[in-house]
């Protein structure tokens, strides 16, 4: 961590297990403290002390052991910094990459996808289908690590919220090139949102259940693919989203 304003340096004393790979924590600031969201299928969530630096678990969604991050397998993992939206709702745009072995052995797709997050409690109760983007525009430049990703993709990394309809995503095309897009219609997602969480107050959602629904929504487009991964074989019921 670096306080700008005393020129202090402290580094994290994490008090957690460590895996082999770690990839793609979480910031996100309630009400001043510091958090992140470790993984977000299954949620474990880590409280950061900024006087010392000390992390630890705070909540693990129930038998998120099970489920260590692995490259090998489909996971929806951190994008963009988490912005507030309205307490205690925060919304980013999250990474999920899946593995298939078709056309190409042993290949990486990468996609970005709208999600929310409540942190009282802690779940995160919505993910988007795949963001669609401009073909013309995803094959503007190459992509850079064509060895291992062969599709075009927009990688997300910072997030604005313009107003409460509109946010803009920061990021990077196929690895090559800056761009910032804008995103419309939030306010619409989130209205439904917050009638679905009072008509069915934060139920907590099975692990790998929005897991589970955007490795199908990817499969419904490219049905003559193979992936690698623990996926279900239902179908997607809700094309563009789903509410957890």
């Amino acid at each position: 961590m670096f306080d700008m304003n005393r020129n202090i340096k402290r580094k994290l004393q994490l008090n957690v297990k460590l895996q082999k790979t770690e990839i793609n924590w979480i910031p996100i600031d309630v009400n001043g403290e510091l958090y992140y969201t470790y993984s977000l299928d299954p949620l474990r969530v880590m409280k950061c002390d900024k006087a010392t630096g000390d992390c630890r678990f705070i909540y693990e969604q129930p038998g998120s052991q099970s489920y260590p991050f692995t490259y090998t397998s489909d996971h929806l993992r951190g994008g963009t910094p988490w912005i507030l939206y309205k307490y205690p709702y925060y919304i980013g745009v999250a990474h999920n990459v899946v593995v298939t072995k078709s056309p190409r052995n042993n290949f990486s797709v990468y996609n970005a996808n709208l999600v929310v997050l409540s942190v009282d409690p802690w779940r995160l109760v919505y993910v988007s289908a795949n963001l669609d983007f401009n073909s013309n525009w995803l094959l503007s430049a190459p992509v850079v690590r064509n060895q291992t990703i062969i599709l075009p993709f927009f990688y997300p990394s910072g997030i604005i919220l313009r107003n409460p309809d509109v946010i803009d995503v920061s990021g990077h095309l196929n690895d090559a090139s800056g761009h910032i897009v804008r995103i419309s219609g939030i306010k619409t997602i989130m209205d439904t949102i917050f009638a679905k969480e009072e008509d069915s107050y934060r139920k907590t959602s099975s692990i790998r259940a929005a897991q589970q629904y955007v490795m199908e929504s990817m499969k419904s487009h490219h049905k003559a693919w193979s992936f690698r991964g623990d996926y279900v074989t239902g179908t997607v019921e809700k094309p563009t989203s789903v509410l957890l």
